[in-house]
């Protein structure tokens, strides 16, 4: 069994607005996200602010997906993430933030696939830069390392990574076959972003 977390805590200063219902293609830029899950995910968690609209937020998503806030309000994606873990079920998840409107079902059956017998399979870029936010994660490893970094007061997804034992990490050129443009990490976090997403999406599938 295989969960998803989307994160979807995020203020969204630069863009001016909060980003999971944020428009894209006349469609709310975390619905993207949320297909692709679907297609192989068992438990699907949306993990959004403490102050944020829960049942908001519910109204507008599939039936299969639960919503869940943030333990703390305003700390960061490895609090959305060790928020999310906490209620899963399934021995190993997916964790996707909610502004990467093109993630590819190949990229993330490939991470899974690697994950087996890893406490997370992590893509890398060749200049060392890792994808942590579009990766897979044992649960119960990452739920531990996660609770052990916040309580040292270490509030980076890295220093949850860190703290896992075994980590796969698959350079992003292995993904080229499924994705060639690697638009799977593309992030929308300007409005600049969203006008190059919206040229993108008229010219790929977002989750092929």
């Amino acid at each position: 069994m295989i969960g998803t977390l989307i994160l979807a805590g995020g203020r969204g200063d630069r863009i001016g607005k909060k980003k999971p219902l944020l428009n894209l293609g006349n469609r709310s830029l975390i619905s993207y996200v949320i297909e692709v899950a679907l297609e192989f995910s068992d438990e699907i968690y949306v993990v959004i602010n403490r102050g944020d609209d829960i049942e908001g937020f519910r109204d507008r998503l599939p039936s299969r997906v639960e919503v869940v806030r943030d333990i703390t309000r305003g700390k960061g994606p490895l609090v959305g993430i060790y928020s999310g873990l906490r209620h899963l079920r399934s021995g190993y998840s997916a964790v996707l933030p909610c502004d990467s409107p093109f993630v590819k079902v190949d990229v993330m059956r490939l991470l899974m696939e690697k994950a087996e017998g890893f406490d997370a399979a992590i893509p890398l870029w060749p200049n060392g830069y890792i994808e942590p936010l579009h990766s897979v994660y044992r649960v119960e490893a990452a739920l531990r390392a996660a609770e052990e970094a916040i309580g040292e007061g270490e509030l980076r997804v890295q220093n949850m990574v860190e703290r896992l034992g075994r980590v796969a990490y698959i350079p992003v050129e292995e993904f080229k076959r499924f994705d060639p443009g690697l638009l799977t990490f593309f992030n929308i976090n300007t409005p600049a972003d969203l006008r190059n997403a919206e040229k993108l999406l008229s010219t790929s599938s977002p989750s092929g």
